[in-house]
């Protein structure tokens, strides 16, 4: 039907509890496609106004005439134009007035609509009787920029627009957060607000200042602002040529989600963008529907030599790359182990920051900072905090909460647990390899059930393909030829049970009269060992003692040495957050002895476990059965590896990625939003600060006070504190005054 005229007296009849869609004209080059979009995508009973302000009557008439052209049948389009000044805009009494009673959606010339848009943002507006406006999410602002597809290691993948609104859409948490104000290109305003607080002139282009002074009348009557989170509105802005009715497709640059213009707190001077709550909540699903999640991996352990944890978290890295649903960066330590280099060059979707670098880093949040280990150190709470919008914390086990003799004193181990409890306190999501170990803090109050999850690791190790080949330890070359060899794999913490595996091999010699060799590899802890039990025990029995082969700490090529050289692997721990070495024994064709119990009853089947009750003559006999008995070996691999079979990488990775997906749909907890935004305690720590005086730092509680009297003394303090300070600098140039010199020294 014809485009019909309408005057400020006229009105157009819409019912109450109906809307009527305004489409405001500022630019003019741009109506057609905005009114193309509108037609699209709204309901035929919906009344269409066009507010113009013409200019020059010839003009008008032109622009008349591509009206006619985009007219339709089905829909009632109106023209309403503003006589008078060039640059002036049709009044909001025109506009709210002609619109009576229904409901007024105020929508600027250069923006475009998608399917579902104006039921949506009705939704949000009727979400609650004080509702006066709703705004939609839109890609004209940098407010929430976030990590940049360049500094997020995202790529520069193209949406269409349709495309991007329905990925919004279907990503939406649909929690119609509160907004200061009303602004931005496309508003929902109620009529019941029009009738409370009166309208407002919506000038040549939304967000002008009569906007603000409606939305703040409508707060000061009681009356509130949402986000309608699940509708994408695109702003086009002049960018498009006159007569270019494609809609442009929104790339990941320059899809900045953001819910319109919100202007700072005039009290305090802080954007409402940088608060955690819905809003943040609203604006991460939408920004990581449109650009990927984008995760944070810290694996700065990578500088030790190989162990469990060390595989656990190149294992993990890898597996997470495999997926490609999520964009990885690793922070690695800047002294990187040359295996962990060579393993993650192997992966060159991830992308590695060194610590130093991230320290001293102004890039913006990722979505989730995952520490796959626990937290030793006071200062790296506060430095995983600041790296992202959710802290996730992977909690071993509780063997050395329990245990104060792993630490050198008392204070270092209650330093140890007060660490802990922090952490697990603070941080948004905490995960354990087992129930068993999950299970031990939440009976010490240590983590709600609702922030503890089970990821169960993987044992179908990938990156052990890239190790180089066997290779035997030094300690092992006096193992003889062709003997029978046992193999015990483990540091000598005291749990790990290394004295059982003595006492063992006592048995075998004195029931079966056998005259093989028991190995030990691992490295020896400083605290909490057993290696003067078993430097007792060995020194009562010389036989014993004659064979016993300590290897120390092993690499990668010698452990697979190792595993190719015995006949059975012991593994008596008596505590194990998870339990890998049954399976890497396994992988080697090689059965292995355990004790059922803690995580090992999971993972593997309780009747396979061949030590019962700890009974040393028990445990030989069987021991004697699963190096000579073949079809004894064969049920015990087949078993194994049968519980193995569902133990993937792959597998892994797909549980964290749908809990780093709850941890960043789910609230903040206030101590981890705390923590983030304001540091340990609401105190802006530093990391050195906390490493200095957090829980188990570095300077003793009963130095604190005198530390403190002294820096605060009006005559000693500046004078000692400038003496530390200088001597510091003195000294770091001297370090790297000598590490130059040595750095030049052939090797």
């Amino acid at each position: 039907m014809p485009v019909s005229w309408i005057h400020s007296g006229a009105g157009l009849s819409a019912p109450r509890g109906t809307a009527v869609v305004c489409i405001l004209v500022n630019a003019r080059e741009l109506v057609a496609c905005c009114l193309r979009s509108v037609r699209a995508h709204t309901p035929r009973d919906v009344p269409i106004l066009i507010c113009d302000n013409p200019g020059p009557e010839s003009r008008s008439l032109e622009f008349m005439t591509t009206l006619e052209r985009e007219s339709d049948s089905a829909y009632e389009l109106f023209y309403l134009r503003r006589d008078g000044q060039v640059g002036s805009a049709p009044s909001a009494d025109n506009v709210f007035a002609l619109a009576a009673p229904a409901d007024v959606v105020l929508l600027s010339s250069d923006s475009v609509v998608a399917n579902g848009w104006l039921e949506s943002l009705r939704r949000a507006a009727y979400v609650d009787s004080t509702v006066a406006t709703s705004t939609p999410l839109t890609t004209d602002h940098s407010a929430l920029s976030g990590f940049g597809s360049e500094d997020r290691g995202r790529p520069q993948a193209e949406w269409r627009f349709d495309d991007a609104a329905a990925a919004v859409r279907s990503h939406s948490l649909r929690l119609r957060p509160r907004l200061p104000a009303a602004a931005g290109h496309c508003i929902y305003v109620r009529r019941s607000a029009l009738e409370l607080v009166g309208g407002f002139d919506p000038g040549s282009v939304l967000g002008g200042s009569d906007e603000a002074c409606f939305s703040r009348r409508c707060v000061r009557s009681g009356l509130s602002h949402v986000l309608a989170d699940d509708v994408l509105v695109l702003h086009r802005g002049r960018r498009a040529g006159p007569g270019n009715s494609q809609w442009p497709a929104v790339t990941a640059e320059r899809a900045r989600v953001v819910a319109g213009r919100y202007p700072h707190d005039h009290n305090s001077g802080r954007s409402p963008q940088g608060e955690p709550g819905p809003l943040m909540r609203s604006m991460s699903s939408a920004r990581r529907a449109l650009t990927g999640l984008s995760v944070v991996i810290d694996a700065r352990i990578l500088s030790r030599p190989k162990t469990g944890t060390e595989t656990q978290v190149l294992e993990l890295i890898a597996a997470l790359a495999r997926t490609q649903k999520a964009h990885l960066t690793a922070i690695v330590p800047d002294t990187l182990a040359d295996y962990a280099a060579k393993h993650l060059a192997s992966l060159p979707s991830v992308s590695l920051v060194h610590h130093s670098e991230a320290v001293a880093s102004t890039r913006g949040s990722a979505d989730v900072v995952h520490r796959p280990y626990q937290i030793n150190d006071p200062g790296d709470l506060t430095f995983l905090a600041s790296l992202g919008e959710r802290l996730i914390v992977t909690n071993q086990d509780l063997i050395s909460y329990h245990n104060p003799s792993y630490f050198k004193d008392f204070e270092a181990w209650d330093g140890y647990r007060r660490l802990t409890r922090l952490t697990l306190a603070a941080v948004d999501r905490v995960v354990f390899f087992s129930a068993h170990a999950r299970d031990a803090a939440l009976a010490e109050d240590l983590v709600e059930p609702s922030r503890a999850s089970v990821v169960a690791l993987g044992v179908d190790h990938a990156l052990a393909q890239l190790d180089e080949s066997p290779a035997p330890p030094a300690g092992a070359l006096t193992l003889p030829q062709n003997s029978e060899a046992m193999l015990c794999i483990g540091n000598d913490f005291r749990h790990k049970n290394r004295i059982f595996a003595l006492r063992m091999v006592e048995q075998l010699q004195r029931r079966h009269d056998w005259t093989g060799y028991l190995l030990f590899a691992g490295p020896t802890v400083p605290d909490g060992s057993s290696r003067s039990e078993e430097a007792r025990l060995l020194a009562q029995n010389s036989r014993l003692a004659e064979v016993v082969i300590d290897c120390g700490a092993v690499s990668e090529a010698e452990k697979s040495w190792l595993f190719g050289r015995v006949g059975l692997v012991l593994y008596p721990t008596l505590y194990e957050g998870f339990g890998l070495v049954p399976f890497e024994a396994a992988q080697h064709g090689v059965p292995c002895l355990w004790a059922a119990g803690t995580s090992l009853g999971e993972v593997l089947p309780e009747k396979a476990a061949e030590i019962e009750a700890w009974d040393a003559e028990q445990g030989a006999d069987r021991a004697i059965d699963l190096l000579r008995d073949e079809s004894t070996r064969q049920c015990n691999l087949a078993a194994i590896r049968a519980a193995g079979a569902e133990l993937t990488w792959d597998a892994t990775a797909a549980r964290l990625l749908e809990l780093y997906d709850l941890a960043c749909d789910a609230p903040a907890t206030p101590a981890s939003a705390r923590q983030r935004h304001h540091g340990l305690s609401q105190v802006e720590l530093g990391e050195d600060a906390m490493r200095l005086v957090g829980p188990g730092g570095a300077l003793p509680p009963d130095v604190e006070r005198p530390l403190l009297a002294l820096a605060t003394h009006p005559q000693f303090g500046a004078t000692v504190f400038g003496a530390l300070k200088l001597g510091y600098r003195a000294s770091h140039k001297v370090r790297r005054r000598v590490g130059r010199t040595l750095g030049d020294r052939p090797s």
